[in-house]
């Protein structure tokens, strides 16, 4: 697979989700998956310079420099202005129509920018698969935060950058589009049982990220959590592992005036013409056990 990727990565550390950092590296443990074009980064999980510098660091430790990356935008006040990542993306969009899948995890401030400057990116990808939305706002998480229940109507991705969101979500396309929500993304738990496969494992990479594991697992743990969600690497097991779960095709609208990045369902429907389509649930129970293993044996090998 060939695969443009925008992201807002962090790894634990400061208050930055690890799950962003995670989906990475399993798509750079698999070159032979994933034919990484290109990496852009966006604010979101940590401000856009730090994460450009941990996307550095990344590349750096497993001698990937090569793969090109570049920087956009610092907050949603930017949607529209030209950065060298959205220019990055629209010209790989333009020089291999049909042939790359666009990969989001994170704000969509990049990519609607992108989309405003080539209205023709959505419709000259292959595939595109993002991390973002909630369509069961009454979810694990939401009941363990109740303090943040407006925000977890919506989800951090959309909620960012709404009007960003309403762009990707609402302009139609038949280029396939599948996502995963907020609501997915809680049903597969990582544990501090899970540990011990990395803290045995002398990959690089395992040793680079167990500190920060530790660290994120305590902090959720603190909030009386069994473990850790860890949204983003849905996207890339997705991609490798399409069998495990279920999809279903949706037309969507964004709230971007009263709960930004709410998603609101027009109809539920398998021919709705807008290919775009959100994972509901596992195929069966003990794929949630499955996923994770999936995704700790990715971060070792």
């Amino acid at each position: 697979m060939r695969v443009l990727i925008d992201c807002d990565p962090g790894l634990g550390k400061r208050g930055a989700d690890i799950d962003d950092g995670l989906a990475l590296f399993v798509m750079l443990n698999n070159p032979n998956t994933f034919e990484i074009e290109g990496i852009t980064t966006v604010f979101g999980n940590t401000p856009v310079r730090r994460g450009y510098k941990l996307l550095k660091k990344y590349l750096n430790l497993l001698n990937k420099q090569n793969i090109p990356h570049f920087m956009g935008a610092q907050s949603k006040s930017e949607l529209g202005k030209s950065t060298k990542a959205s220019e990055f993306i629209v010209e790989k969009v333009y020089n291999n129509p049909n042939d790359l899948i666009l990969i989001i995890l994170g704000p969509l401030t990049n990519i609607s920018t992108a989309y405003k400057n080539y209205p023709a990116l959505f419709d000259n990808l292959k595939k595109i698969v993002f991390m973002g939305g909630n369509l069961k706002p009454t979810n694990a998480f939401s009941e363990r935060f109740k303090i943040f229940d407006d925000f977890f109507k919506t989800e951090f991705n959309l909620y960012q950058d709404a009007d960003a969101a309403k762009i990707f979500i609402e302009n139609r396309t038949e280029t396939p589009r599948i996502g995963f929500g907020l609501d997915i993304c809680c049903k597969a738990i990582f544990k501090k049982i899970h540990l011990k496969k990395i803290k045995e494992s002398r990959n690089p990479v395992a040793k680079f990220i167990l500190e920060d594991l530790k660290y994120w697992l305590n902090l959720w743990q603190y909030n009386k959590s069994k473990g850790f969600y860890p949204f983003d690497t849905f996207v890339p097991i997705y991609l490798m592992n399409p069998s495990l779960f279920e999809l279903k095709s949706f037309s969507l609208e964004v709230d971007n005036t009263k709960i930004l990045g709410r998603l609101i369902k027009k109809m539920d429907t398998n021919q709705n013409g807008n290919s775009l389509k959100y994972c509901i649930d596992f195929k069966k129970e003990e794929y949630k056990e499955t996923f994770i293993e999936i995704l700790i044996e990715n971060l070792i090998k």
